[in-house]
């Protein structure tokens, strides 16, 4: 692998965890239901989407915590892309990230 390449799944790992630490407390947990005969399924209490049966209950907490971003409002949303691009390495960044970030540094002066 690259030195580039190991670069980026570092930092996808980093911002990963970034995310998560942000977003915990901020957003519901979805409900794990027992079906029946060992099955189990996500239930969100937001919206009352529901996920397909599985037979471990971690597959559906995993499944459910995926689908609760969904429900990541606007100003969260806009929060946690700020955190990305102020914490993310120089060479990762898009042209578009770099304009935000200066942007961020210069309202923060």
């Amino acid at each position: 692998m690259s030195l580039y390449g190991e670069k980026k799944k570092a930092w996808a790992r980093k911002w990963a965890l970034m995310r998560k630490e942000y977003l915990d407390g901020k957003l519901l947990d979805a409900v794990v239901l027992p079906i029946g005969d060992g099955a189990v399924r996500w239930e969100c209490p937001v919206c009352g989407e529901h996920g397909s049966l599985v037979e471990s209950e971690k597959l559906a907490q995993t499944a459910g915590r995926g689908h609760m971003q969904t429900h990541v409002t606007s100003e969260d949303h806009e929060a946690l892309e700020n955190l990305k691009v102020l914490n993310m390495p120089e060479e990762l960044l898009t042209p578009f990230q770099r304009r935000r970030r200066d942007a961020l540094l210069e309202d923060a002066e």
